[in-house]
């Protein structure tokens, strides 16, 4: 009678533990911050609980990287565009910037001061590199071409 009791409290217990894990915290919050279109595939900047993620709809390329800068990010935009180029010499159809560690002034302007490098290449979007610690960025304003093209030849490496 004793074994049975105690392998109950002990399957009580598991579940318990197991329905704890899957129940997220009352804390846990998680926004999206910015999105955008390119090729055909809509990119999700999102931020859940202080970490930013990247979600990619159709899930048809293959993804790799981590968003390695702080929350919230922002896509670097010119006239409400995200801004991006293209190096046909490095294999890159195109290459957008995420702006992080970012804050609105009294204007609802926003700025940041890291940013990070989004690579789309023929079946591939790999996110590279990380610029920390830059002056501060206006999101409209972005960055000169010169830092898109050192994410996309490699010389500004994670």
């Amino acid at each position: 009678m004793r074994t049975v009791i105690y392998i109950s409290i002990i399957i009580c217990c598991l579940q318990a533990c197991k329905d704890n894990k899957r129940a997220p915290k009352a804390t846990d919050k998680t926004v999206t911050t910015d999105t955008a279109r390119i090729n055909g595939v809509l990119l999700e900047l999102i931020d859940n609980s202080g970490v930013s993620k990247l979600k990619i709809t159709p899930d048809t390329y293959k993804f790799s990287g981590n968003i390695k800068i702080k929350s919230p990010c922002y896509f670097l935009r010119h006239n409400g565009k995200v801004v991006s180029y293209a190096y046909p010499q490095f294999n890159i159809q195109k290459i957008i910037l995420i702006l992080g560690n970012t804050k609105k002034d009294s204007l609802n302007k926003i700025s940041g001061t890291e940013i990070q490098g989004i690579l789309f290449k023929n079946d591939s979007i790999k996110i590279v590199g990380a610029l920390k610690n830059y002056s501060p960025i206006d999101i409209e304003t972005g960055v000169d071409e010169k830092d898109y093209w050192g994410f996309a030849s490699g010389t500004y490496k994670n």
